[in-house]
């Protein structure tokens, strides 16, 4: 019985051999691919991550450059109204 089998087995490899190796390339693709994916998904993550630290940072500047403006701005406008009321 085992003998049979194997004999089976060995008319099935060399028959059908081609098809067993393109299976077996293309499996290898397809884990190589999804591997492959994986480690471009870990990347776009970090560049996501590395822009909104980005993005977070330019709006803090960009409020504190705005809130240094408000200030200035406000301090000219004394700075004339002092200016018109000393005439």
């Amino acid at each position: 019985m085992l003998s049979k089998t194997i004999e089976t087995l060995k008319y099935l490899l060399l028959e059908y051999r081609f098809y067993f190796l393109s299976i077996a390339l293309l499996l290898a693709l397809l884990i190589y691919n999804h591997n492959e994916t994986l480690a471009f998904e870990k990347e776009l993550i970090r560049i996501e991550k590395e822009l909104h630290m980005n993005q977070a940072i330019f709006e803090r500047r960009q409020k504190a450059y705005d809130e240094k403006v408000k200030q200035q701005r406000e301090k000219l406008e004394r700075m004339i109204k002092e200016i018109k009321s000393e005439k």
